[in-house]
Order: C-alpha cells, then sequence, then structure tokens
C-alpha cells in the first residue's frame, strides 16, 4: 500500500484513487472485502466521496443515495494472498443499475460482471465534477501555502488551479508547479 502511495503520489491523482480503492490494504481497512450484494457496506463508499475526492463542504451535494449507490458499485471485491491483490467476485456483486443524484447529473451505473466497468463509471463521475479538481486543490494549497482559504484565495487560487487539474486530467505536477511557484 505504502509503494502504491508513493510511486502515484506526483502522477494522476484520478489513478492513485482508482487503484487505492481496489487495493488489498484498503480494501481490509475499510471492509471493502466485505461488501457484498447482500449487505453492501458503505465504509468506503462514504471515505471515497467525503475524505479521498469531493469532501464534505458547502459545494459538496452528494446525497446519501449516492454512498449507497457507490458503495452498490463497489460490491464484490476480494482479495488473494499469493500473489497479494484483488478481484472481483462476480457473484458477490450487485449487477443493477445504480442512479446517483442530481450533484452527479443524475448518471445512472449500469451493472456489470466486466471488473473495471463499474469501478472507471465511478471514478469518471465523480472526477466529472467541478468540486473534486478544487477539493483536491484547496488539500494541496493547505499543505503547501497556508491552512485557511478566504474567498480571494478561493477565487484568485483554487479556482484556477482546479481549471488546470481538469485540463490536465488530473496530473498533480502541473498543478503542484503553478502553485509552488504563484507564492
Amino acid at each position: 500500500h505504502h509503494n502504491l502511495l508513493r510511486t502515484n503520489a506526483l502522477g494522476n491523482f484520478k489513478t492513485l484513487v482508482r487503484e487505492v480503492t481496489i487495493d488489498p490494504a484498503m480494501l481490509i481497512h475499510l471492509n471493502g472485502y466485505l461488501n457484498s450484494k447482500q449487505a453492501p457496506d458503505e465504509n468506503y463508499a462514504r471515505e471515497l466521496q467525503e475524505l479521498f475526492s469531493i469532501g464534505k463542504g458547502n459545494d459538496s451535494l452528494y446525497t446519501e443515495d449516492d454512498v449507497i449507490a457507490a458503495a452498490r458499485v463497489l460490491t464484490g471485491w476480494r482479495i488473494t494472498d499469493i500473489p497479494l491483490g484483488s478481484y472481483l467476485d462476480t457473484g458477490a456483486h450487485d449487477t443493477g443499475s445504480k442512479t446517483f443524484s442530481a450533484f452527479y447529473n443524475n448518471t445512472t451505473i449500469s451493472g456489470s460482471t466486466n471488473p473495471t466497468q463499474e469501478l472507471d463509471a465511478l471514478m469518471d463521475m465523480i472526477f466529472n465534477t467541478t468540486e473534486a479538481a478544487r477539493f483536491i486543490c484547496r488539500k494541496l494549497y493547505k499543505w503547501f501555502v497556508y491552512y485557511n482559504i478566504d474567498a480571494t484565495i478561493e477565487a484568485n487560487v483554487i479556482v484556477p488551479l482546479a481549471d488546470l487539474l481538469q485540463s490536465s486530467g488530473f496530473e498533480i505536477k502541473p498543478v503542484l508547479k503553478a502553485l509552488l511557484n504563484s507564492e
């Protein structure tokens, strides 16, 4: 898990989040390996949105139903011991359609037994929101520059950085370069 984080820290953030989602350490840590169509577990689906990608602010308008739908998308992921890895157990996966709120443009993710189809659709949906890019840029600003973000910083620093993050396909290096060169 640490190698995954170190290897991808300055790469593509969307890819990092996708890989963390099915990483054996995260599957164990937030009970993803127990998530099944009979008993969807919302732990990781909630943290994915609240802590890793969207946040919980005024513009983070995802709903409890979105958490439940995301949990259903993530059902069936299991761990292999040798070699250490993960796979989709199609028998434990909810293959029904999952519909999300207006925050996610009422996106419906069609059920599938393809191990990456729903996962990729979930990542695309989350990272197509404006708030995902702004949330990440706020985190970077707070870590590297200053802990307080006022309305002026939001408008003149965070929004342009978020636009850069989105236009670069969620590559972190261009954003860090712009952020650190602007100070």
